[in-house]
């Protein structure tokens, strides 16, 4: 096995472990192997690109968050967080750019990962008939993890099922319209509301791009489908509400705490308004906890709101340039007249739709999250980059 095909494999089972918690060894001993195959390929191969087009804005963001060190309330807990929430994801970006670009990677990414998620589908439903404690510490990684890893998930589901509709391969599609079943049974077990406004958003998202690429009368039923879907979508939110109040884990929703949160943090950030307090998840928790006396409101369930309290005004910029970085190549992909290579910008879109409105209510691009994320964020800007009727044969 030669190094390309070598580092393959180990990218789409760091993306598979990814989906699971408890597996941080594991990611880190694939991380390392992929970083020493993707140095082994770029040394032997010129043709593959080293670096993705959006490294220039994750370089600046990168920077500013280890410069925080400086005024940093907590130094150790910087140091560590950026190693785990900058270094390890960028890493991960480099490492899943350079094997997406190996002709036959689509061949070994789409039933690894695909598996993973079947897989951990089975132990968060398993978990769920347990008990609500043990689905909380599952393999899966708990409500909040499970639910990131379907939002990013999804649209590739989606939109595999719909190349393969195009193309008439039924068995693609039953496969995947079966995923999406699983997807949405493993979803409801969540109990996590923001989990269906985050599918509604990356729907409108997504039937709006194919909408531009279809004709007409396909364009009709679709919008006739969307509509049902986000008015079910409302209904599921209804009906997790009532059972997370029956079950005593929420109140009503205008009694959410994290509006009082929100506007704490908002008050602490007015103390350092253009640096914050230093790279890190959850450094206002000490004065956030002898505030409120809540063991689960020890952050600002924010990204925004967290990245300016953690880096300031300027972090959030440099985040948010970021961000616009990803849509910009996501809409220059959309735009392109190859099918497949619009499908690469379409799901980068969604996806980045739906774990943004994930984090308005918490702040869980993190960890592995932070790591699929960013994974599958380098996998389909060299999809984009690169020809895909490699992918499309394999999709097909």
């Amino acid at each position: 096995m030669n190094a390309q095909k070598a580092l393959t494999w180990v990218v789409a089972l760091l993306l598979g472990a990814c989906l699971f918690a408890h597996t941080v060894s594991l990611r880190l001993l694939l991380l390392a192997l992929g970083i020493v195959l993707a140095g082994i390929v770029l040394a032997r191969n010129r043709e593959v690109r080293a670096l993705p087009p959006i490294w220039i804005p994750f370089a600046l963001w990168a920077a500013w968050a280890a410069l925080s060190l400086a005024w940093s309330i907590e130094p150790e807990r910087t140091v560590k967080e950026w190693r785990s929430e900058v270094f390890y994801a960028g890493a991960t970006l480099w490492v899943c750019f350079v094997a997406a670009q190996a002709r036959e990677a689509a061949k070994v990414f789409l039933p690894v990962v695909g598996l993973a998620a079947v897989a951990a589908c089975a132990v968060a439903l398993y978990s769920a008939s347990t008990g609500w404690v043990n689905y909380q510490q599952g393999l899966h990684g708990g409500p909040g993890n499970h639910s990131s890893v379907l939002l990013m998930l999804m649209p590739c589901v989606l939109l595999i099922g719909w190349h393969a509709a195009r193309r008439g391969s039924r068995s693609v599609m039953a496969v995947c319209a079966a995923i999406t079943a699983l997807f949405l049974a493993s979803g409801y077990a969540t109990l996590t509301r923001t989990l269906w406004l985050g599918f509604a958003v990356e729907l409108i998202v997504f039937g709006g791009w194919l909408l531009l690429r279809t004709r007409r009368a396909v364009a009709l039923r679709t919008g006739m489908v969307a509509i049902a879907l986000l008015l079910g979508a409302g209904i599921v939110v209804l009906s997790i509400q009532a059972d997370r109040e029956a079950m005593g884990a929420a109140g009503q929703f205008d009694q959410d705490p994290r509006f009082t949160l929100w506007s704490e943090a908002l008050q602490q950030v007015r103390e350092r308004p253009l640096v914050g307090y230093g790279f890190g998840r959850g450094m206002l928790r000490q004065s956030l906890n002898e505030k409120f006396n809540a063991p689960l409101l020890w952050h600002t369930h924010n990204l925004f709101l967290e990245t300016v309290v953690q880096l300031g005004i300027l972090g959030l910029f440099l985040l948010l340039f970021l961000l616009g970085a990803i849509a910009r190549e996501a809409w220059r992909f959309a735009h392109d007249a190859d099918e497949l290579r619009a499908a690469c910008g379409i799901v980068l879109m969604v996806v980045m739709a739906g774990i943004l409105v994930r984090n308005t209510t918490d702040v869980l691009l993190v960890r592995q999250n932070a790591l699929l994320f960013w994974g599958l964020t380098g996998v389909l800007l060299a999809w984009g980059e690169r020809s895909t009727h490699t992918l499309g044969a394999r999709i097909g």
